[in-house]
This record gives C-alpha cells, structure tokens and sequence, in this order.
C-alpha cells in the first residue's frame, strides 16, 4: 500500500479535467494506491484553488484534497469555506504556504487557521525549505507547536535541504509531522538526505509521510528514495501509508 501524501495538479494541461486525469494516471503507473491533493492559497490557480479542488475531486475513493489558506486572500470567505467543508469532510488538512507568502508561521494573523484545525482535529500544513526558509524555521515551528499542543502539524519538505537540523530541533514535538516531498529534487544531495532520514525514522518512525510533490517534483523519484531507505520493514509500511492513514484519517 502506498500513499502519496503531497500532490498538486500538473500545470502542463488545458483545463481541470485533463489536469486530473493526468494525476490519476501517474498515481497508477507508478502503483500508488492513494493520494493527497493540496489546493493553492490564492483564489485562482493553475494548481486549482480549494473549490476547484474539492470540486474536481468529490467523491473520490483515491484522492483526498488539503485546503490551501492565506490572510492574504478572502480570509474570512475562505475560513467559512473551509469550515463548510471540513463540516461535510471534503477535506482532511489545511495548508498556509509560508515563504511562497509573506508571512511566518507564529504570525498571529495564522490562529483562526489553527483554531479551525484544532476544532475538526485536522492537521496544518506548512511549506519550508527552499527560498525565503525564515518564514518557517524549525525553531519557529518548535515554539509554535509546543505552544498549541492542541494542533497537529506537518513539516512539508523537512526543511530542505537542511534535514538534520530540522529533525535535531523538532524531535521532541510529537504533535509535529514529516512530509518528504521534494526531498528527491536534487540527485546530488541524496548522499546527505538518505542517511538524515534513515536516522530520524529509527528514532521518530510514527512522524514521517511519503509524499513526492508531484506537479512540481517526479513522483517516481521520490518512489525510488523510498524504496532505496535502509528502514525496517515495519517503519516503511508507517511511512510509505500507515502514519497518512492515522495522520489524516483516511
């Protein structure tokens, strides 16, 4: 069983339709049984925005959609969206794309996200990594999360290409969780991101999720990382789907 827990609709195609069916088929050629679709923030999107998501994909027995949020656009429209939807679980996260905008992850402009999450006991998503990495810093989500013990949250990225530091500095939080997209991006660098992760999933082996970021990233690569981790047989079937399953009630 495998779950794919970070995917986007590919851009490459002319309408949502075909977007989605490209997805679909990506997901069965590389023998994925389930996936995850994160919306985009902003109201109109190449990537689909959270009713075009929900849209796309209700009723689906394979694909389940996060909402993308921000301040930035229609917050409190898209705060009753989300609550509609999470009322009638049409969706199963909510994700705010610190670094793609500007603001941090313990801003408090954040906490009605947060509180929407902590009443439907859905995880947050976070983006980190790459460029513009201070929006959220693993210290900065240290200090959030154990200040909102209440929440779930999941790290996207693990901080790359910085995977040790992320995981030496959350690895008390339990309430935090790894997603591994993108981690694959750079062959260059997996000499260093394969043992980071051997490593934190011996010691954390209920806090990582399989995720690829496909849309942006290559799902097979991501697939063959997995394959390739020296990880008991137990901590692969947690990774590869059981942690998405209890992280994300599937």
């Amino acid at each position: 069983m495998i779950i794919d827990s970070h995917l986007h609709l590919p851009v490459d195609y002319p309408d949502f339709a075909s977007k989605r069916e490209a997805l679909l088929y990506e997901l069965k050629k590389n023998g994925v049984d389930r996936g995850i679709v994160i919306a985009d923030s902003e109201l109109e999107s190449v990537i689909g925005s959270v009713r075009d998501c929900a849209e796309l994909f209700e009723g689906s027995e394979v694909i389940s959609v996060i909402a993308g949020i921000s301040p930035n656009f229609g917050f409190e429209t898209q705060l009753d969206y989300c609550r509609e939807l999470l009322e009638s679980r049409k969706i199963v996260g909510l994700k705010v794309y610190t670094g793609h905008e500007d603001f941090y992850c313990t801003d408090l402009c954040l906490a009605p996200i947060y509180d929407l999450a902590a009443e439907y006991d859905v995880p947050v998503l976070f983006h980190s990594g790459w460029d513009n990495s201070h929006y959220a810093v693993p210290e900065l989500l240290k200090k959030l999360a154990d200040s909102r013990p209440e929440n779930v949250f999941v790290y996207c990225h693990c901080f790359y290409p910085k995977l040790k530091e992320c995981f030496e500095v959350l690895s008390d939080c339990g309430n935090v969780y790894f997603d591994t997209s993108s981690v694959a991006d750079d062959e260059s660098l997996i000499p260093q991101i394969k043992p980071a992760l051997e490593e934190a999933m011996h010691h954390m082996p209920t806090r990582f999720v399989f995720g690829s970021d496909f849309g942006s990233c290559s799902q097979k690569v991501h697939l063959k990382l997995a394959e390739s981790l020296d990880i008991t047989v137990e901590e692969r079937e947690l990774f590869m789907h059981k942690n998405a399953e209890r992280v994300y009630k599937l």
